[in-house]
C-alpha cells in the first residue's frame, strides 16, 4: 500500500464522530465533554498507530509496559524516539535518555513506556545523520540526531520490549524484572560492585537519588 493511500483512507466511524465532536467544541471553547473527546481521539490514533508498527502498551507488574503484537527479528529497527529535548544539568526523570551532547530527552509514548531488564531484548542507539541543505530558514544546517530503538534478539508475540536502564548507583532502585541474570539492583554492571559495598556498609539503608 503506498503511502498516499494510507492517508487518504477514511478513519473509522467513532474516531470521525469523536473528531466532529472535539472540532465543533473548539469553535465554543474547550469544555470538559470537548477535552475528553480529544483525548479519547488521541487516544484510538496512538492505538491505530501501534497496531501498524506491531506494538501495544500493556500492564506490567511495575505499571505500563510495550509489547509485541508481532515477531520482531534480531536487529531490526522498531522505532525512533520523539519527545522533548531538556538542556538542565538539575533535571532528574526515570524515563529521560542522555544525549551525545549534556541534554536529555524525555520520551513521548509509547516508547517512554519501555522498562528495564538486566537482560534485555532491545536497546537504544543514538545516529547522526547528514544535515539537511541550507537554507534562508536554517543558514547553518546543523547534523540531524535521531534516537532509534532495535531489538538484539528475535522477539516473540507477546513478549515485553525491554532496554537495561545502565543507571549510575547514585540513582539504582532495587530490580524486579525476574530475569534469570537479574543484579538486583537497575544500575550499571560496572557500578554494581560499588552498589553492594555501600549496601553492606550501612545496612538497612534504601539507596537513590541523593537528598
Amino acid at each position: 500500500m503506498s503511502l498516499l493511500s494510507f492517508k487518504l483512507r477514511p478513519a473509522p466511524v467513532r474516531l470521525r464522530r469523536l473528531r466532529s465532536q472535539a472540532d465543533e467544541a473548539q469553535d465554543v471553547g474547550f469544555t470538559a465533554s470537548s477535552k475528553r473527546a480529544l483525548r479519547a481521539a488521541s487516544q484510538i490514533s496512538t492505538r491505530q498507530s501501534l497496531a501498524k508498527q506491531g506494538l501495544r502498551i500493556g500492564r506490567t507488574p511495575v505499571g505500563k509496559g510495550l509489547f509485541a503484537t508481532k515477531r520482531i527479528v534480531d536487529g531490526a529497527c522498531i522505532g525512533e524516539i520523539h519527545g522533548l529535548v531538556i538542556d538542565d544539568d538539575e533535571y532528574v526523570s526515570r524515563y529521560a535518555f542522555d544525549l551525545d551532547d549534556g541534554r536529555q530527552l524525555e520520551p513521548e509514548a509509547p516508547f517512554r513506556y519501555v522498562n528495564h531488564s538486566c537482560e534485555p531484548n532491545c536497546a537504544f542507539q543514538n545516529f547522526s545523520f547528514a544535515p539537511l541543505p541550507a537554507s534562508p530558514k536554517r543558514p547553518e544546517a546543523a547534523p540531524r540526531r535521531k534516537l532509534l530503538l532495535f531489538s538484539i534478539c528475535d522477539i516473540a508475540v507477546g513478549q515485553e520490549l525491554t532496554i537495561d536502564y545502565n543507571w549510575p548507583a547514585i540513582f539504582a532502585i532495587p530490580c524486579d524484572c525476574r530475569s534469570a541474570g537479574c543484579r538486583g539492583w537497575i544500575v550499571t554492571p560496572k557500578d554494581l560492585a560499588q552498589l553492594l559495598d555501600v549496601a553492606l556498609a550501612v545496612p538497612g539503608r534504601g539507596l537513590g537519588v541523593s537528598p
